[in-house]
């Protein structure tokens, strides 16, 4: 590598690490890297063979080693992005029907198959500009099988239509989990692990030009990170090169109402970016 290439490899080292660091990303995690096969530690004898003709030195003869091909720096620091062609609407609808049968039959958590009515799999349009992503159904959703339909729902489309001027049809809404945990309990690691497909999926198949993620474990499923939310919301993050918000879940607002001004504040950075106008409240009459 010249001295040109190094430059530019620094560069965009640096340049990559400063975007992770205004995202709020302090820590990078890196494969872990075998260390080298321990070496027998040579003779007295080979010792004094090599001090008595360093001209001549001894080498080992090895077996040839697989040779692990070059990573290149640019698989290292340039954002994941959907590879899959985008589909056209009709066959939106027909491959979210297809995924949705496959959820609704779907016993890799046994404990939530035995325990749901049924499940929530999504709802809203399948061209969705906004894709809103919670974390799991709560008992309303386990009986209607549709996601946020109960007080927590309810806010959301408050939020949805009174904030931001749209209906619940026009942008997408899903949940991590597609099964209600028992007695509302936070997902659990591994259930996370095999829901998630089924959304990263379901993203693939709407491709939304924005993502909106409620709450905790929706962070830490799709963007894979353990810092707090005051140091996520307020700032624009990616998924899989979607430009994505972090904001306060539902339930969450419901139960601390004063942090519903932190999140119109996460809805507005949507709304900038998306070129829409918050509607205009009509004054009530005197």
């Amino acid at each position: 590598m010249d001295a040109s290439e190094r430059q530019s490899l620094i560069r965009s080292v640096r340049q990559r690490l400063e975007s992770l660091a205004r995202a709020g990303v302090d820590r990078i995690a890196l494969p872990e890297i075998a260390p080298p096969p321990a070496r027998e530690k040579p003779s007295i004898a080979a010792v004094k063979v090599i001090e008595m003709a360093p001209a001549v030195p001894i080498r080992p003869v090895a077996a040839p080693r697989p040779v692990a091909p070059p990573v290149s720096s640019r698989s290292l620091f340039e954002e994941p992005k959907i590879e899959e062609p985008i589909l056209s609407p009709d066959d939106r609808v027909a491959a979210l029907a297809t995924l949705a049968a496959d959820v609704s039959i779907c016993v890799r958590c046994p404990q939530l198959a035995e325990s749901r009515t049924q499940t929530v799999f999504g709802i809203g349009s399948p061209t969705a500009r906004l894709m809103f992503v919670g974390e799991a159904p709560g008992a309303d959703e386990d009986r209607l099988g549709e996601p946020f339909v109960g007080r927590s729902g309810q806010l959301l489309t408050d939020m949805i239509t009174k904030g931001m001027g749209l209906s619940r049809a026009e942008v997408y809404i899903a949940n991590v989990l597609k099964s209600r945990p028992p007695d509302n309990r936070p997902p659990m690691r591994e259930e996370i692990a095999h829901c998630l497909p089924y959304l990263e999926r379901q993203i693939e198949i709407i491709r939304p030009e924005f993502l909106c993620l409620l709450g905790k474990s929706a962070v830490t499923a799709l963007l894979e990170t353990v810092l707090p939310m005051n140091r996520l919301r307020g700032k624009w993050h990616r998924y899989r090169g979607i430009p994505t918000v972090v904001t306060w879940h539902p339930s969450y607002l419901l139960r601390q109402p004063s942090a519903k001004k932190e999140a119109w504040e996460d809805l507005q950075l949507l709304m900038q970016a998306m070129g829409l106008k918050a509607p205009d409240r009509q004054k009530p009459a005197s």
